[in-house]
């Protein structure tokens, strides 16, 4: 017969035992969950492994050269080896926005602005690099087919270049470096001409939201009709494009203006399963100088009204630099038609929203042509 206290230490140990399990079988989750994060990223950052280093030089941030001594000594002989590598190339055009001084840890770091031009020999460019660069202490640290970089070992920094097959990209930048105290504010750049180029236009609509969060929100392409009773995406092309265009041309007028790198295009979307497809058009995205927001507003009204858009979105930003966003939309059909004014210039650019097709061209996903749709670009010298 078994007595109240061997039950009571058997019915204990039986606790025990299945506590000793969960605890395990915890630890072994916890375990394998950490061992999973090591394995992701180890994965995520395999890619990266031979990747030149990016950190600061071998000096203590005190003692590197001075953000504003770079952008005084340093900066012009790296431009001017930018300059010798795409002199005579026929397409030249910044592919970022301007160059700008960020605040990194303790220091300051200047990146600047990336710029594309026609391929060039590696061998040549790298000879080019050479002359400017050793003399300000920059070594090189990585040379191949498709990418060169020189390291300044000592203050951190680096200049890039990337080579495909048609193009070729240069950038630079200081990493983390001190302020000297000569200049009122490190983070604004000591006046260059040469350091970045005109002409950049974001491929697509910069989202003001990303910008300004409190912004209401931009009005989507989407029409309230049914899709397959909406205007077609021919008779858009044929009927109202003509009229968006000549918006375009009033804003414009005589004035310079840049492109962005990419021209109009249409779309196909829909599902194979039920045959059917919808097309829409997002046009080639222009920037021209500084425009009135109440002229734009009225011209724009006695363009687009006729066409069934309407002033939908008409918002001046707070946010220094991002501007005033219009939009007229035709809320049947769907398609909508932006312009953003800034204090240094003017975008436009329109979409047609998803729309069918009537079935009066063989292919709709070639646009009916249009010598006026997309203006020249400018910066292409090849006159493509």
């Amino acid at each position: 017969m078994v007595s109240d206290s061997q039950s009571t230490r058997g019915m204990q140990r039986g606790r025990v035992k299945r506590y000793l399990r969960y605890l395990l079988r915890f630890v072994g989750a916890v375990v394998g969950f950490l061992f999973a994060i090591w394995v992701f990223i180890g994965i995520i950052s395999f890619p990266y492994i031979n990747d030149p280093p990016r950190e600061g030089g071998d000096l203590p941030l005190e003692k590197r050269v001075s953000i504003e001594v770079f952008q005084r000594d340093v900066e012009p002989r790296i431009l001017s080896a930018r300059n010798e590598i795409f002199s005579g190339s026929q397409s030249f055009r910044p592919e970022t926005e301007k160059s700008e001084i960020s605040r990194l840890y303790d220091g300051w770091e200047l990146s600047s602005q990336r710029v594309r031009g026609g391929t060039q020999s590696p061998d040549r460019v790298e000879e080019i690099l050479g002359r400017y660069l050793e003399p300000l202490g920059y070594v090189s640290i990585v040379h191949d087919q498709e990418s060169l970089v020189w390291r300044d070992e000592k203050n951190g920094g680096r200049v890039e270049i990337l080579i495909r097959d048609q193009s070729m990209t240069f950038q630079y930048d200081t990493q983390g470096r001190p302020s000297d105290g000569s200049v009122p504010d490190p983070r604004v750049l000591i006046p260059n001409d040469s350091r970045d180029i005109a002409g950049y236009v974001s491929p697509s609509l910069p989202s003001i939201r990303v910008f300004d969060r409190d912004a209401p929100f931009f009005p989507g392409t989407d029409g309230s009709e049914l899709l397959r009773k909406r205007q077609s995406i021919e008779v858009f092309q044929r009927e109202v494009e003509s009229g968006i265009l000549s918006f375009r041309d009033e804003i414009v007028g005589d004035s310079p203006y840049y492109v962005a790198p990419s021209s109009s295009e249409i779309r196909r979307m829909g599902s194979p399963l039920t045959s059917e497809y919808w097309f829409e058009i997002e046009s080639q995205r222009v920037q021209c100088g500084p425009r009135d927001v109440g002229q734009v507003i009225e011209s724009g009204n006695a363009h687009l009204n006729p066409l069934g858009f309407v002033l939908v979105y008409d918002y001046a930003s707070p946010v220094p630099g991002v501007g005033h966003y219009l939009a007229w939309k035709d809320e049947k059909n769907g398609g909508i038609v932006t312009v953003i004014l800034r204090q240094e210039n003017t975008e436009f650019s329109y979409e047609s929203g998803a729309r069918p097709s009537d079935g009066s061209v063989p292919d709709p996903t070639v646009l009916i042509p249009n010598d006026h749709r997309d203006l020249p670009d400018p910066l292409d010298k090849t006159g493509h």
